[in-house]
């Protein structure tokens, strides 16, 4: 299976709540018209629980889409055709500022009950990324662990050309599940273990506070 993971910013003067109507609706119907696709979760972002920025700013999130196919090709095919090519970025401007996509390699771990948060992260280039999965790992045990988490790593990237895209690509975006949505804020506090594996690790990182819509 892939995954495509793409960064949302919503069209300026638009409000958040016709934003995700938006989304959820013409454009929904419009996606699954694609052949192939075998999960469709809109994440939308209701809070920025932490960030770190860089000298240029940080990410600038409304939402997430994660759309997985059955393989690369099937992928592909789908992106070709009319739906995907032609109908899909002639929508998008409709409520979109921003659309930065991400393939990535992921975990074979389902969307879990609980509440969840996304991490997305630009990293130091000089560290390997299993001391950064180690390190993430350590600091998530030892204060408001999560019940569950899934890395998602960026392997190619794709813009728009009529739509503004983030400068800096992640190199990591990573699905955290908490019991609850105090422990989700626990978790991102400035001197909590995460946050603090995240500041040492990234160059520039967000954790967004969720509210999912499956789509399919």
């Amino acid at each position: 299976m892939i995954k495509r993971m793409t960064l949302l910013s919503r069209k300026e003067g638009t409000s958040t709540s016709d934003f995700r109507a938006y989304w959820s609706g013409c454009h929904a119907q419009l996606a699954l018209c694609m052949d192939g696709i075998t999960s469709y979760t809109q994440n939308r972002v209701d809070k920025t629980l932490w960030s770190k920025s860089d000298v240029n700013g940080c990410f600038n999130v409304d939402g997430v889409v994660e759309l997985c196919f059955e393989s690369d090709d099937v992928m592909s095919v789908a992106q070709a055709s009319a739906v995907g090519s032609r109908y899909i970025p002639e929508d998008e401007p409709n409520f979109l500022r921003g659309w930065s996509l991400c393939v990535v390699e992921h975990d074979l771990e389902q969307e879990r009950p609980g509440v969840k948060v996304i991490v997305i992260a630009a990293l130091d280039n000089q560290l390997a990324r299993a001391d950064f999965v180690d390190a993430i790992a350590t600091a998530n045990r030892t204060n408001a662990p999560s019940t569950g988490r899934s890395f998602n790593w960026t392997v190619r990237t794709a813009k728009r050309e009529r739509l503004w895209s983030e400068p800096v690509s992640p190199d990591v975006l990573i699905s955290f599940w908490f019991d609850d949505v105090a422990q989700a804020h626990a978790a991102f506090e400035a001197t909590s273990p995460l946050a603090r594996a995240l500041s040492q690790a990234a160059t520039r990182a967000a954790a967004y506070l969720i509210n999912s819509l499956v789509i399919k």
